[in-house]
């Protein structure tokens, strides 16, 4: 199992962990083939480690990027996703890193910040169609990537006006610099992690977010 440490702090992009195993994934062509082994099969190598800072892929929102560095080579991070509580960076390796060695960890900040922000903005408009539309409207799915963000809605906003009054209450709840609050509520055994534009619904959400809507633009 490996910590999520992004989940303490979106804005911290560098820390360090400790290596629990590279995968070279040229020698996984000589056993069974498994959704596991396929997806790793797409990069030269994986790096596990005991605690990440790198988001993996998921929930609508794309991967972090960036590098890892120990003491006698360094792992360009080009892809991260999880498996069975693993996470998985996926890359290209420079020199050598092995179990137990001791590495820095550096995320790349514009493509956190970048997929961050997408993200945010996805939930505000999420808590706008549920606040103002909810009885017509049912959430679908959130896509958070920069060049093509979207969240699907099943149902029908009846006229033009509702959809100039939806881009004026997004416009406004950005104005406001309304707080993004997210927190972690006990499930028995799990930690559910709940997202919530003060003021509108929570929602549940394992990605990352920015402090406020004041961050998201126009």
């Amino acid at each position: 199992m490996t910590e999520l440490a992004y989940f303490k702090d979106t804005y911290v992009v560098c820390g360090t962990g400790r290596v629990l195993e590279v995968i070279d994934t040229s020698v996984l062509t000589n056993g069974a083939v498994t959704p596991l082994t396929k997806a790793l099969q797409r990069h030269p190598h994986a790096v596990i480690l005991d605690a990440t800072l790198f988001y993996p892929q998921g929930g609508g929102q794309p991967t972090d990027t960036g590098r890892i560095t120990g003491p006698n080579g360094h792992f360009t991070v080009a892809h991260v996703f999880m498996d069975n509580k693993r996470v998985y960076h996926q890359g290209t390796l420079h020199g050598t890193l092995n179990e137990n060695d001791a590495v820095d960890l550096a995320v790349d900040e514009d493509v956190r910040m970048r997929n961050a922000r997408c993200h945010s903005a996805g939930h505000v408009i999420f808590s706008i169609i549920k606040h103002q539309w909810g009885d017509q409207m049912t959430e679908r799915k959130g896509h958070h990537f920069s060049d093509g963000a979207y969240v699907e809605f099943s149902g029908v906003l009846s006229e033009a006006h509702d959809k100039t009054l939806l881009e004026e209450m997004v416009a406004r709840v950005v104005a406001e610099d309304r707080r993004i609050i997210v927190t972690e509520e006990s499930t028995g055994n799990d930690v559910l992690r709940v997202v919530q534009v003060d003021g509108y619904v929570a929602n549940p959400c394992g990605g990352t977010h920015v402090r406020s809507t004041a961050e998201l633009g126009h």
